[in-house]
């Protein structure tokens, strides 16, 4: 008898086993076109902008071909303030990902011109965060420049806060705060900094094949995507939790 009792619940507990990725998958897809939804994309935009992220996160596109050095015009403007300017390094490529550099960049392209966000305060929001995470950035042999996961998104929801009139405009400054930031600070800037490179790409590295290093191809759940998307649902949460309400927030 308890033999035929258990078989059920087995089955109902692997079943649930089974079932557990489909329903993170379908509540990561839901809250992420919630988000785009909150910066005043409609629902078939929205679900453009997830897929299309997700999809492109799988692209690199090479602005480089493999490199070893150093350009020339780099080491002639870097090298007075750095010996690291003339370093070498095991050969890389540079590129940018479509859906955690160039979509995001629309994305925010998009909000600025349809008037969702001033230029001024997209600027401000950028600018801070693109300080604070180039300073935090850490370069990770063989990897890339990684940041603690919080950081990005919890500066921008708070930078859109702060910068927001009414808190109607929290969502699209925070969005473009933490993406375009993040891109700007951790990836751009620390790229373009003296000894970097060399750092991420050691000359004593074992790669068979150079290493590409992806300007916001960090991956879809650890990237400028999912730190745009958190991003505004801190903001909106805080927004709601301090109104009682979240009418009027969009």
């Amino acid at each position: 008898m308890f033999e035929l009792l258990l078989l059920p619940l087995t089955l109902v507990l692997m079943l649930l086993i089974l079932l557990a990725p489909l329903i993170f998958i379908y509540l990561f897809l839901r809250l992420s076109e919630t988000a785009f939804e909150m910066v005043g994309f409609s629902h078939w935009h929205a679900t453009l902008a997830v897929f299309g992220s997700i999809l492109g996160s799988m692209v690199d596109l090479p602005l480089t071909s493999t490199i070893s050095a150093y350009p020339e015009w780099y080491v002639a403007l870097m090298g007075f303030f750095s010996a690291d300017a003339s370093a070498g390094f095991h050969p890389l490529i540079l590129a940018v990902n479509l859906g955690g550099c160039i979509i995001p960049l629309l994305v925010s392209a998009h909000l600025i011109f349809r008037h969702q966000v001033s230029l001024n305060k997209a600027l401000f929001g950028v600018g801070v965060v693109a300080i604070i995470t180039y300073e935090a950035a850490a370069a990770i042999p063989g990897e890339g420049i990684v940041l603690p996961v919080w950081l990005s998104p919890l500066l921008a929801a708070l930078v859109g806060l702060i910068l927001a009139r009414g808190f109607r405009r929290a969502p699209p400054i925070a969005y473009i705060s933490g993406t375009l930031g993040t891109l700007v600070g951790a990836d751009l800037l620390s790229l373009l900094t003296p000894g970097i490179l060399p750092a991420l790409s050691p000359l004593e590295l074992h790669h068979a094949r150079p290493l590409v290093l992806s300007i916001g191809g960090a991956g879809i759940f650890d990237g400028i995507f999912l730190t745009g998307v958190i991003a505004v649902l801190l903001a909106t949460g805080i927004v709601c939790l301090f109104r009682g309400s979240c009418k009027g927030v969009r």
